[in-house]
């Protein structure tokens, strides 16, 4: 055992030596680190700001060390997660991060009159990418710093920058007033927590107001000290008073700010993550985007982002990878991160005691398109308000959602909206405007999982041009006690209808991994306002119409009627750990958990560790385990001895769920060059006892470090 890491480690050094750019070993821990704490950099139109550099202490390796700029959130500044910056400084990296124009020091540095933040836009853009420019050009820092190896990540606003980093990615940059400037390559972006184009997250369906750049506009967030451009939001609240998306749509796309097209051309390989559950938006539009792009891609959806829990678990596995996406496209780690399945889905706890617990790792699942699932189960709505597989028996009644304002609500209109905060309280809005609702349900007979998107057909009749509908898909374990929970939800409208007329509008919702026990119940809601539900704080997502309007959900047959499609299928074992890395130098002992479902109780596994990664998989009856069959899978199946592999051969518990530990620290520490590469483990579950059938785990990565 303690002979083969450094039989492994000689395999693995020689595709970096080939690189003609050896990356230098970490020591234990990483590098130690050195700032530039306070750098003034002033752009091309004399705005002021400030950035730090964090590099690895002592000499650079020859090629200089690759670049990663960190864009922080609205609202915050360039200190904004300093320990993940410090993280990925110390695994090799140079590290930019800056004040973004309107924020932290810059605001004190620049007149009132200076061009003020204007959310994620091209002056922004420009902005980035003349601190690149600063950066690979400074004198001080020459050789220091690779120009030909640059990311470019962040979270929410930094998010934004990411997606047009990789969208711009060698393009030429025009600003009004300012020089023109080409946006350096770009070699790799981490996007997280915001959707790839503003305009599908401002204007949703292309006809809603979102609330939050509503909010903006109004001066909601004048709280965060945030100078927003005054031209920037003339333009949106002349668009918003009018009522006329298309207008502001239009704006935004003569602004250069729509990317899906450009991302889809892009060849920059993107890393993209976000929450199920975002006050700002959800993860569809991004999802959508990502999948079209050119070049190698990544998604992991779940916790985090925008007013959901912080969970630490999540949080260090999200970060696990985005170092590994930083470790192959720039220092060309051969980690086979492009290879895996494109998309991972965590899947969401229905418990909130297991939701909000930030220790807790969720189960994942590892799909290819979480857009398109390999079988649905089609649910017809029912005017008695079931969900049934059954056609409907005709006649059937529609179904009526209609909104009516309250005649006697003060100010609520456009104006109201932006001038009278207390109009936008959601109190005020549902006395105003109503909640109207029709919910269709239905109750599982056995337990299954959810693991792609949901589509939803409906057949409408409104009653006048101007109507938009909310689809909320929620579900309600049994017991006492249970609460409902909401799975994700969209919004459909439309300014064109004819009224009386009807129209079919089929959409899909966003893709969410859950576990549904048997005996839960499943509900349709459709209501008049985009309102989410629980677990988030109850909020609107979109703006209401500010007018009464009537749709009719029809309910028939498989040609004209109304129904929904869920991807349910059989509960797949899932292979969890709380922790994201191990340190090299004293290799901890590695919990794992293995949660195979309640009807897989009593039934034989096995689990497997490897150092070869997740491809290629392992053919094993009629099934892929995901874990490429090195020397180390051979030992930890064979052995299954203590200390090193315990709990690695048993039963399931009476909860479906056992517990392994593999424990190397008799063997730490290994080779300091392994820094950034995984300790892969899977597993296996039989249908019984010598049973020639099984499923297998999804796979579960753990860093070195």
């Amino acid at each position: 055992m303690r002979a083969a890491p450094l039989v492994l480690a000689g395999l693995l050094s020689a595709p970096l030596a080939a690189q003609g750019c050896q990356r230098p070993e970490p020591m234990p821990g990483g590098f130690p680190t050195q700032f530039d704490f306070v750098v003034p950099v002033t752009l091309s139109d004399g705005y002021q700001t400030f950035g730090t550099r964090i590099v690895p202490q002592g000499p650079a390796p020859a090629c200089g060390w690759p670049l990663v700029v960190f864009v922080h959130p609205l609202g915050q500044h360039r200190a904004f997660d300093q320990d993940l910056q410090l993280l990925v400084a110390s695994q090799g990296y140079a590290v930019w991060t800056y004040d973004v124009r309107g924020h932290g020091q810059a605001v004190g540095a620049n007149p009132a009159t200076a061009t003020g933040c204007t959310l994620w836009g091209p002056v922004e853009l420009l902005d980035l990418a003349e601190h690149l420019d600063f950066v690979l050009g400074h004198v001080d820092w020459a050789g220091s710093i690779d120009p030909s190896r640059v990311a470019v990540t962040g979270s929410s606003q930094g998010g934004a920058h990411a997606w047009s980093a990789a969208a711009w990615s060698g393009r030429l940059l025009q600003v009004p007033g300012r020089p023109p400037r080409t946006m350096p390559t770009i070699h790799c972006a981490v996007a997280h927590d915001l959707a790839a184009d503003p305009t599908d997250d401002w204007v949703r369906d292309g006809v809603l107001f979102s609330t939050f750049f509503t909010n903006v506009i109004a001066g909601a967030y004048a709280h965060m000290g945030v100078p927003f451009d005054a031209a920037f939001t003339a333009v949106g609240r002349a668009a918003f008073l009018a009522q006329d998306p298309g207008q502001l749509l239009a704006g935004l796309v003569a602004e250069g700010r729509a990317t899906r097209a450009d991302l889809a051309s892009s060849v920059v390989p993107v890393l993209y993550t976000h929450s199920y559950h975002d006050f700002v938006g959800g993860p569809l539009p991004g999802l959508e985007a990502l999948l079209a792009t050119a070049g190698p891609h990544r998604a992991l959806l779940g916790t985090g982002g925008h007013g959901t829990p912080a969970n630490q678990a999540e949080r260090g596995f999200r970060d696990g990878l985005a170092l590994r996406w930083f470790n192959r496209f720039l220092w060309g780690i051969p980690n086979e991160v492009e290879f895996e399945a494109p998309c991972i889905l965590a899947e969401l706890p229905l418990s909130a005691t297991v939701r909000d617990d930030p220790a807790t790792a969720w189960n994942r699942a590892h799909l290819a398109d979480p857009l398109q699932p390999t079988a649905t189960t089609r649910w017809y709505l029912h005017d008695d308000g079931t969900l049934d597989p059954l056609l409907p028996e005709l006649p059937q009644a529609p179904g009526t959602i209609a909104q009516a304002i309250d005649p006697a609500a003060v100010d609520f209109d456009p104006t109201g909206w932006l001038d009278v905060p207390g109009v936008r309280d959601l109190a005020n809005v549902l006395q105003a405007c109503p909640l109207a609702e029709r919910v269709y349900a239905c109750t599982t007979s056995t337990e299954a999982q959810l693991a792609h998107s949901a589509r939803v057909h409906l057949r409408l009749v409104p009653d006048r041009a101007e109507w938009m509908l909310a689809a909320l898909l929620t579900v309600q374990p049994p017991g006492a006690g249970a609460t409902e929970v909401m799975l994700g939800s969209r919004a459909i409208a439309s300014r064109t209808s004819t009224a009386g007329v009807a129209e079919e509008r089929e959409f899909l919702l966003p893709p969410v991994a859950a576990r549904i026990p048997a005996g839960s119940t499943v509900r349709l809601r459709l209501r008049n306002l985009w309102l989410d539900e629980a677990p988030m704080q109850r909020q609107l997502m979109t703006v209401p119409l500010f007018h009464d309007f009537q749709v009719d959900v029809v309910h028939a047959d498989a040609v004209g009627g109304s129904w929904l499609e869920v991807p349910l299928q059989p509960v797949r074992p899932k292979l969890v750990s709380a922790a994201t890395s191990l340190d090299l130098g004293t290799l901890p002992p590695l919990a794992l958990q293995l949660r195979g479902g309640a009807e897989r109780a009593g039934l034989p596994y096995l689990l497997a560790v490897g150092m070869g990664g997740q491809v290629p998989s392992i053919p094993y009856l009629g099934e892929d385990v995901p874990i490429e069959g090195d020397w180390l899978v051979g030992v930890s199946v064979a052995s299954q001895q203590a200390p090193y592999f315990t709990g690695f051969l048993g039963f399931l518990d009476a909860d479906g769920v056992a517990n392994g530990q593999l424990d190397f620290s008799s063997i730490a520490p290994m080779p300091t060059f392994l820094t950034g590469w995984c300790l892969t483990a899977g597993g296996f579950v039989w249908d019984g006892i010598f049973a020639s059938t099984g499923a297998p785990t999804n796979p579960l990565d753990v860093v070195f470090r």
